[in-house]
């Protein structure tokens, strides 16, 4: 068979059989790389707080202010900054993004302050908060109608991974060359990424638009869009904000060690990446047969309930191991069904839509800490709240999916 000829920069390759869209993974996997580093940078702050302390003289409370200031930044710049993504060709912000957290990020391993490092880190979100965005609207945009979900979960698997991967990389690279060079690491790593962005990634052009750039904060008025980014914030509040108290319950509970509580992590990392590569073809198939993902996401979010009820009232460890599992395997998948909708229930405000799915996403860890920590974990309502929010978070996602059975489908 003839291979085919070279493919115009500015159209996506299609297939031969049937004139649709063949999904470009080569470039998908630029992405992928980047959403790796991302989320390997997340949470890499974790291990070096002791270390950022006693290096800057100053307390680990002070020094949390550097974890605050990446995602307040990302939080509250993500929907602005996706009004202006969506008015340039996906590579551009992608680009962008990626040269401020690169600058972020050496800014981070030269810092001699904690304000200095505090304000590196803000930038850092700043180039988080431009990138992602876009590059969750390009899967959306480039993967064949068929692969779409498959295209949403490498991204999203590649973002746990490195999530899991940023907790016992920052205690190597801190304890072998001192917490700067965790830093200096990933913009290593990144610098290749972001060239390779700025020359491959190519993609569907956006429709020309006028109007102001906040015209992305006119997603709320479709209740079609609102309805699914508030359940993203609820079922996040009650995944993540309950898991914040999971280690000092196993812990007194079945006596972990911070050892063992580190294995539970990697437990908790696997179930993310189980949820989200195994949603990725459900969603695809769900697509297929004409149903609503919201449909899925109330079955995820009511499954992650059940899950978490188990975790927190189990007496033993296996079962509460379990469940736990379960727990962030649902989750997992939950994120990736939510974003493959968004990225298409809204085709003219793609990146502001995922914009806001992403605030929703942070703003919900913060608001589910904040809603538990009055309450004993594991308590009556402790866990009552917990299931409250999940089970909100269900309602909403079944309540967009009868709008959208009544309207025929968003798309």
């Amino acid at each position: 068979m003839s291979r085919p000829g070279p493919v115009p920069p500015a159209v996506l390759p299609r297939t031969t059989e049937d004139g649709r869209r063949a999904t470009p993974w080569a470039r998908c996997a630029l992405l992928y790389a980047f959403l790796f580093l991302m989320g390997a940078e997340t949470f890499l702050v974790s291990p070096l707080l002791p270390t950022i302390a006693a290096d800057l003289r100053v307390d680990t409370g002070a020094a949390a202010r550097v974890v605050t200031a990446y995602v307040l930044t990302y939080a509250i710049a993500a929907p602005l900054v996706g009004g202006v993504s969506d008015r340039f060709p996906r590579r551009v912000p992608v680009a962008a993004g990626g040269v401020l957290f690169l600058c972020g990020n050496v800014l981070c391993a030269t810092a001699g302050s904690l304000d200095a490092l505090t304000a590196a880190r803000a930038l850092t979100g700043l180039g988080g908060a431009t990138a992602a965005p876009a590059m969750w609207a390009y899967f959306a945009e480039a993967a064949a109608p068929a692969q779409r979900g498959r295209a949403v979960a490498g991204g999203v698997a590649c973002y746990a991974l490195g999530q899991v991967l940023g907790v016992p990389l920052g205690g190597l690279l801190a304890g072998t060359g001192g917490w700067p060079w965790a830093f200096a690491a990933l913009a290593a790593g990144l610098a290749p990424v972001v060239v390779l962005v700025a020359w491959r990634l190519r993609g569907p052009r956006p429709a020309p638009r006028k109007g102001r750039v906040t015209a992305g904060f006119t997603v709320w008025r479709d209740r079609r869009v609102a309805l699914p980014l508030l359940s993203t914030g609820l079922l996040q509040a009650g995944r993540l904000g309950a898991y914040t108290f999971v280690g000092a319950l196993f812990a007194e509970r079945f006596g972990l060690g911070a050892g063992q509580l580190g294995l539970v992590g990697l437990l908790v990392g696997a179930g993310s990446l189980t949820g989200s590569l195994l949603a990725g073809r459900t969603v695809d198939r769900v697509r297929g047969s004409g149903r609503d993902e919201n449909g899925l996401s109330a079955v995820l979010a009511l499954l992650f309930v059940a899950a978490a009820v188990v975790t927190l009232a189990a007496s033993q460890l296996a079962p509460a191991l379990a469940a736990l599992f379960v727990w962030f395997v649902a989750g997992g998948a939950f994120y990736t069904t939510q974003q493959t909708y968004l990225g298409g229930a809204a085709p003219a405000h793609r990146a502001s839509v995922v914009a806001w799915n992403g605030t929703l996403d942070h703003l919900g860890v913060a608001v589910g800490t904040t809603a538990l920590s009055p309450w004993q974990p594991a308590g009556p309502a402790f866990v009552a709240v917990t299931a409250g929010l999940g089970v909100a978070a269900a309602a909403l996602s079944a309540t967009a999916a009868r709008l959208n059975a009544r309207r025929q489908g968003p798309r």
